[in-house]
């Protein structure tokens, strides 16, 4: 395992936003970190007046493959329902499968397999992404 630094450079931070800063700072990678499926260690984020940092240790060479399950809305639910679940598990309708319970009734069910992934490729895609959703005043 290895670690990361990001160091953002910058104009004078005016003193009232750096913490604030280097807080968004962190939130943000590790938000992203974490969405991409890397389970890091502590993340120390640092602020001077012309510089933001980040330090997130433990960061590991690879994801784990990753096999989930997620139960839908009911087959009969609301269009935007089914929408949203679609949505969030990135499937079409199609590649659901449909599970029926007496009691509850037919549901959805997403069957999600994620292959491992290089955590270079991962750290190349969602730095960009981090800098452009930064909050700056």
């Amino acid at each position: 395992m290895s670690g990361l630094l990001i160091e953002l450079f910058s104009e004078e931070i005016p003193a009232g936003l750096q913490a604030p800063a280097a807080e968004n700072l962190r939130k943000l990678v590790m938000a992203g970190l974490e969405d991409a499926g890397l389970k890091t260690g502590e993340a120390r984020a640092l602020a001077r007046p012309r510089r933001l940092t980040l330090v997130v240790e433990n960061v590991p060479p690879k994801t784990p493959d990753i096999s989930e399950e997620r139960r839908g809305p009911r087959v009969d639910a609301p269009e935007k329902a089914i929408a949203g679940f679609l949505r969030a598990t990135g499937l079409e309708l199609s590649q659901c499968d449909i599970v029926k319970d007496e009691k509850k009734g037919a549901y959805y069910i997403a069957r999600i397999e994620r292959p491992e992934q290089n955590s270079t490729e991962i750290l190349t895609k969602i730095i960009p992404e981090f800098i452009r959703k930064f909050p700056w005043p």
